[in-house]
C-alpha cells in the first residue's frame, strides 16, 4: 500500500495576527527597494542631436584653400514663426495643373516654388514642412495622401506630374513685413496697376454691348478670392529621369510670368552631387531674374552611420557645397542682376537637410521652413554673417551703412608717397 503523501498550505497573509502581517509586509518593500536599487539603470540609447537649422557660407572666392563656413543658425523667435506658419494650419491642397494658363489667379499670396531633379525629395520635403517627420513624410500616398492634403511621394521618378500648389498659415496672423515703397519692386508695382486698370476696364465694358457670355468672363477676371493662406508652395515637376518633354516649356512659363512668385528653392541631392541638368536649371533661374536658394536634402544617409566614417560623409556635403558655389559664380557672370547676394539673384547660404530619415527626421527642416520665409518676406533676418560689411544687416533687411562712392578707374586716387610738402600726389601713369 502506497503511503499517502500530505500536502501543507501555506497560511493566508489576512489569516495572521495584524502586528505579524505589518512586519511582513515591511520586511518585503524593504527587500524591493533595495533590489531596485542594486540592479543597474537601463542603459539609454544615445540618438544623434537633430539641429534645427543648418547652413553654410562660401569662402572668398579667392581663398587657395577654400572651406565652407557653419553660418550662425537664426534666432529661436524666428524660426518658431516659421514653424508655426508651416505647421499651425497643416498643408492644404489648392491645385493641381498641367499648364501655366491652368494656375489660378494670385495677386495677393506670396509664392515660393521647389524645383530640382527627379527623385531629388520635393514631396518628401514639402511633408516635412508641413510637420511629419521621418519615414511619415517619404511615404504618403493613395487615400492617406488625399486624406491629410500632404503631398504624394513615390520611390518611382517622375511621381510628379503637374504643378501643385499647397497653402500654409494664416494669411490674417501672418502677414508679409511691410517694404518700404522706395524698396519695393518697380515692375511690381507696375503690374498691380495695370491689374487695377484692367479690372476698371472690364468693368466699364460689362455694360457696352457685351453678351451673357462675355460679361461671365469678365466677372471670372475680375473677382479673385480673398487671401486665406500666408504661403504658397508649388511642386514642381522633377527633371530627368521620367520627365517629359513638355514640362520644361510650362516651367519656364511659370518662372518667367508667375508675378507673386518670390523666389525658387532648388533641391540637389547631397549623396549624388550636382548634375548638368542642375546647372542648365540655374541658367533658368538667371535667365528669369529669379531669387534662389539651394538646399541640399538626402544629407541624413552621409552624416550619419558608416558614411560619416572619418568624417567621409561630412566632407562630401561641404565639397557639394563648394560645387554649388562654384557653378553658382559661373553662371552669374552672364547677367547684371542674377549676382551673388542680391534681390534678384542667388542666396550665399546653401541649406542643408534630410527630411525622410526613419531615424533622424527633420534634420535641417526648421531652417528650410525659415529660409522659405525670409524668401516670402515673412520673417526677417538680423544675424550678422561672416563676410558682411560694417553697417550691412542681413537679407532682406534696409542697409544703412556708409554709402560708397563709385568712380572710374580714371579718378581713383592710388597710395604714393608724400611730397616734401606733405601732399599725396595723383598718381600718374
Amino acid at each position: 500500500m502506497a503511503p499517502q503523501i500530505r500536502v501543507t498550505t501555506a497560511p493566508s497573509l489576512l489569516s495572521l495576527p495584524q502586528p505579524l502581517r505589518h512586519s511582513l509586509l515591511r520586511s518585503s518593500s524593504r527587500y524591493a527597494s533595495s533590489v531596485a536599487k542594486s540592479q543597474p539603470p537601463p542603459q539609454k540609447h544615445n540618438k544623434p542631436e537633430i539641429p534645427p537649422a543648418i547652413s553654410y557660407l562660401p569662402p572668398p572666392s579667392n581663398d587657395p584653400n577654400p572651406s565652407p563656413v557653419l553660418a550662425p543658425p537664426p534666432h529661436h523667435n524666428s524660426l518658431a514663426k516659421a514653424t508655426t506658419i508651416f505647421t499651425s494650419t497643416g498643408p492644404t491642397f489648392l491645385y493641381s495643373a498641367s499648364r501655366f494658363l491652368e494656375l489660378p489667379v494670385n495677386t495677393k499670396t506670396p509664392e515660393i516654388c521647389l524645383i530640382g531633379r527627379s527623385n531629388v525629395g520635393k514631396s518628401t520635403l514639402i511633408n516635412a514642412l508641413s510637420g511629419l517627420g521621418g519615414s511619415a513624410a517619404g511615404s504618403t500616398h493613395g487615400l492617406r495622401a488625399r486624406k491629410s492634403q500632404a503631398a504624394i511621394t513615390s520611390r518611382r521618378a517622375g511621381c510628379t506630374q503637374t504643378l501643385n500648389g499647397y497653402g500654409f498659415g494664416d494669411s490674417l496672423k501672418f502677414p508679409p513685413i511691410p517694404v518700404p515703397v522706395e524698396e519695393a519692386d518697380p515692375e511690381v508695382l507696375t503690374e498691380l496697376e495695370e491689374q487695377e486698370r484692367e479690372a476698371k476696364r472690364l468693368l466699364e465694358e460689362k455694360h457696352k454691348g457685351a453678351t451673357r457670355s462675355e460679361r461671365r468672363q469678365n466677372q471670372k477676371k475680375i473677382k479673385e478670392p480673398a487671401a486665406r493662406f500666408a504661403l504658397v508652395m508649388t511642386d514642381m515637376p522633377g527633371y530627368g529621369l521620367g520627365s517629359q518633354r513638355n514640362w520644361g516649356v510650362e516651367i519656364q512659363k511659370y518662372l518667367a510670368k508667375r508675378k507673386m512668385l518670390k523666389g525658387a528653392i532648388l533641391l540637389v541631392d547631397a549623396v549624388a552631387g550636382l548634375k548638368d541638368q542642375d546647372i542648365m536649371v540655374l541658367e533658368t533661374l538667371r535667365n528669369a531674374e529669379l531669387r534662389t536658394a539651394v538646399v541640399l536634402t538626402k544629407v541624413d544617409k552621409l552624416l550619419y552611420g558608416e558614411n560619416n566614417k572619418d568624417g567621409e560623409g561630412k566632407k562630401q556635403v561641404e565639397g557639394t557645397c563648394l560645387e554649388v558655389w562654384d557653378e553658382l559664380r559661373k553662371v552669374e557672370q552672364r547677367s547684371k542682376v542674377w549676382l551673388e547676394g542680391e534681390k534678384k539673384g542667388w542666396e550665399r547660404e546653401v541649406w542643408v537637410t534630410g527630411a525622410g530619415d526613419p531615424k533622424n527626421g527633420q534634420l535641417g527642416v526648421e531652417g528650410a521652413r525659415w529660409a522659405i520665409c525670409r524668401m516670402a518676406g515673412l520673417v526677417e533676418d538680423r544675424r550678422k554673417l561672416p563676410g558682411m560689411v560694417e553697417g550691412e544687416k542681413g537679407v532682406g533687411e534696409k542697409k544703412e551703412g556708409k554709402k560708397v562712392e563709385v568712380v572710374s578707374f580714371d579718378d581713383i586716387v592710388w597710395a604714393v608717397p608724400k611730397s616734401s610738402d606733405g601732399k599725396r600726389p595723383r598718381a600718374s601713369f
